[in-house]
């Protein structure tokens, strides 16, 4: 009889730690609609012709580390570069000028900003990168990506109450 309590006991113990509670680790995550919009003079070479350019997403819970990293750093290393506030990254395939494309990125939700590197060639006077906060309950709106000449920038815009000034 001892026997058979105990081995309920540690049977309910058994299932008690296998359940689920709100505060479960694994938290989905969140599609967010991603809209890319490159001009037709993107990364132009010294030959005055365009050419693709390869996009680097970063999800992350800091830009700290990502506004101080240079284009070499981030280019080369940028694991180590957002040690400490990347939680995912995406590397894109090339942007075409004059293209268009909207995807669904899968964000973790530690994600606080959204980053994006763009790996132009003239990348000694290119803006080669951007960063966005994300709103509270960013899958509500798109984030927007444009690429213009030697410059990239990433948003995400609210669209304001029609009664706020």
């Amino acid at each position: 009889m001892i026997r058979l309590i105990t081995l309920g006991s540690l049977l309910g113990l058994v299932l008690v730690g296998c359940s689920s509670t709100s505060n479960s680790a694994f938290q989905p995550a969140l599609n967010i609609e991603l809209n890319i919009e490159a001009t037709g003079d993107i990364n132009v070479f010294e030959d005055g012709e365009a050419r693709p350019v390869i996009l680097r997403i970063y999800q992350l819970n800091d830009v700290g580390n990502f506004d101080k990293a240079s284009f070499t750093r981030l280019y080369s290393d940028d694991q180590s570069a957002l040690a400490g506030s990347l939680i995912d990254t995406k590397q894109l395939s090339a942007v075409l000028p004059g293209e268009k494309r909207t995807l669904v990125l899968d964000v973790q939700q530690q994600a606080k900003f959204l980053a994006v590197f763009a790996e132009f060639s003239n990348y000694e006077t290119a803006t080669s990168k951007s960063s966005v906060a994300l709103v509270e309950e960013p899958e509500s709106y798109p984030v927007f990506i444009a690429i213009t000449h030697d410059k990239v920038e990433i948003t995400q815009p609210v669209k304001e109450a029609w009664w706020k000034f």
